[in-house]
């Protein structure tokens, strides 16, 4: 439950129609505040609201957030919750002409401008997952924002419509939020309006880790608010949360139970799987079983091993810097793709039959006849039969036939692609890429898709925000990426751009464990790491 001191405090600046940040610590039950705030607005404004054909926006930074605030709100048909995507894109789409104007004048702009200004009649403008094309009309997620900021800035007008519309707006994990949404939500719409429009923003600065975020937000127009509660977390993981961040001192809260913590320096084990393996043998004899237990590592390449997906992974990796990323975020073509032919084997073999029929009409015809569920029940099953004994390319040759999902535009592409000649280098390495995928066993992708679903015990670091475990055991190798470095952190000797994604990181990892927590490090830290770590673990266990 949100303390009543804390929710008090953003119904004040509700009942006042003044801008507010809840800013609150991992476990602190921020979104339980959000919903409860929604809750008080639909009690005393339902009404007026309802009069005057206004609703409550509010913008969540995931689906899987977007799905839980409806479930808690009853999906009341007067609060819009929806990505600031779908937002922005509700309420820009209704000008085609002057977002088409504001298309031109974009494009100029980007680094690899399309050949748009002769185009005659402007195409219908629509907002796609498939990539920009300009000249088609098809703009991407980012433009979305973009194209927004900017029509918006070009129409002043736009913002009276928008605030008319929506004389509240919340937005749930605003330091995820880019830089441009913060913008034009404070600059633009914060106190504009016959009655001023209120925006909330409720996140925790400390949890940005992603690079696209905006992170801390200071604002003329915010009144802040602090929320000190930890509902989550064990006394010992509290302790060490408080280490690593004084700046915002949680307090245990709630019914948690008791817990423990662990600090594995393991310097007598060689570096590496050699001291991952000590630390568990240590934490089983303590009760902590693969069945009770969250194993976070900072790089995918150690799961990948285990959870035999390494060429998959390798593959990615071969695409560029953030191919690794693109496959765990689902951001690349393929695994698009993959993944949601994986969704339907699920959905078969556990009879989701609603689930089943919904990716089934994406992009085909409809179900129609018994004949047609004769025709989609064979070809799952010998879907099912390829996926366990063939390649990625066996698979994707048995869906060309367009029985059950259609092959995307963009997988097309890369297809054909893959036997051009003549291509530049970059070119040249994806047309390998997809070469190259397509001899890769199956079975990979349904081992990468379980653990990117989280049907298995281990996690990266980054798949976990906003998760809670019973016990989380946080492995720490620096050797394994550059974007992050724990040890230099803890030494106070990294540059303060690092030093914070690697602060941030850490914290985030730390604060999903609500009884124990243990952290092992694989590698020596560096000179006064040591006694940094030491003194954040002071009140739990040491094992050097």
């Amino acid at each position: 439950m949100a303390r009543l001191d804390t929710l008090a405090a953003v119904i004040e600046e509700l009942e006042a129609r003044r801008s507010f940040l809840l800013e609150a610590g991992a476990g602190a039950g921020k979104t339980t505040t959000l919903v409860r705030a929604l809750q008080h607005l639909l009690s005393h404004r339902r009404t007026e609201l309802e009069a005057s054909g206004r609703r409550i926006a509010c913008i969540t930074y995931t689906n899987v957030a977007k799905k839980k605030i409806l479930e808690r709100i009853s999906a009341d048909p007067l609060v819009a919750v929806g990505t600031i995507h779908e937002f922005l894109w509700s309420v820009i789409q209704a000008y085609p002409r002057e977002l088409w104007q504001q298309v031109l004048d974009y494009n100029k702009e980007l680094s690899k401008p399309e050949d748009i200004d002769e185009v005659a009649t402007p195409p219908v403008i629509e907002y796609s997952d498939r990539g920009r094309k300009l000249s088609e009309g098809r703009i991407s997620h980012d433009d979305v924002i973009a194209l927004s900021l900017r029509l918006i800035a070009a129409h002043p007008k736009l913002i009276r419509i928008i605030t008319s519309k929506y004389p509240v707006i919340f937005v749930d994990e605003y330091q995820d939020t880019s830089p441009k949404t913060i913008e034009l939500l404070l600059d633009h719409l914060a106190g504009a309006g016959q009655v001023p429009c209120v925006i909330g923003l409720f996140g925790d600065s400390m949890q940005k880790i992603y690079r696209s975020g905006v992170g801390a937000v200071q604002h003329a127009k915010l009144t802040p608010i602090t929320k000190h509660e930890n509902y989550r977390c064990s006394r010992p993981v509290i302790d060490v949360l408080n280490k690593i961040r004084p700046q915002l001192i949680q307090r245990a809260s709630g019914e948690q139970q008791e817990g423990e913590v662990h600090l594995f320096l393991n310097t007598h084990a060689s570096p590496g799987p050699p001291r991952l393996a000590a630390a568990e043998a240590t934490l089983a004899s303590k009760g902590w079983l693969r069945e009770n237990t969250k194993y976070l590592l900072l790089t995918h390449r150690g799961i990948a091993g285990t959870l035999e997906y390494a060429s998959l992974l390798e593959q990615y990796r071969q695409l560029g810097s953030h191919g690794p990323d693109d496959l765990m975020a689902r951001n690349e073509p393929y695994i698009q793709y993959l993944t949601r032919i994986e969704a339907l084997c699920r959905a078969y073999q556990t009879r989701d039959f609603v689930e089943l029929n919904s990716l089934l009409n994406q992009g085909r015809r409809p179900i129609a006849k018994h004949a047609d569920k004769r025709t989609i029940n064979e070809a799952i099953r010998r879907l099912d039969t390829v996926r366990t004994t063939g390649t990625i390319g066996d698979v994707l040759d048995l869906m060309a036939d367009g029985h059950l999902l259609a092959v995307p535009g963009r997988v097309r592409d890369l297809e054909r692609r893959r036997t051009a000649t003549g291509l530049d280098e970059r070119q040249q390495r994806k047309a390998d890429f997809s070469s190259n995928l397509r001899g890769i066993p199956y079975r990979e992708v349904i081992s990468v898709t379980r653990f990117i679903d989280e049907l298995t015990p281990f996690s990266t670091q980054h798949g976990v925000k906003g998760d809670e475990f019973g016990n989380v055991v946080v492995v720490v190798d620096d050797s394994a990426w550059t974007m992050y470095s724990i040890g230099k952190m803890l030494a106070g000797t990294d540059k303060p751009d690092r030093t914070e994604r690697s602060r941030n990181l850490f914290y985030v990892c730390c604060s999903r464990a609500k009884r124990g927590l243990a952290v092992v490090f694989l590698n020596d830290l560096p000179e006064g790491g040591e006694s940094t770590a030491r003194d954040w673990f002071a009140a739990g266990t040491v094992h050097p």
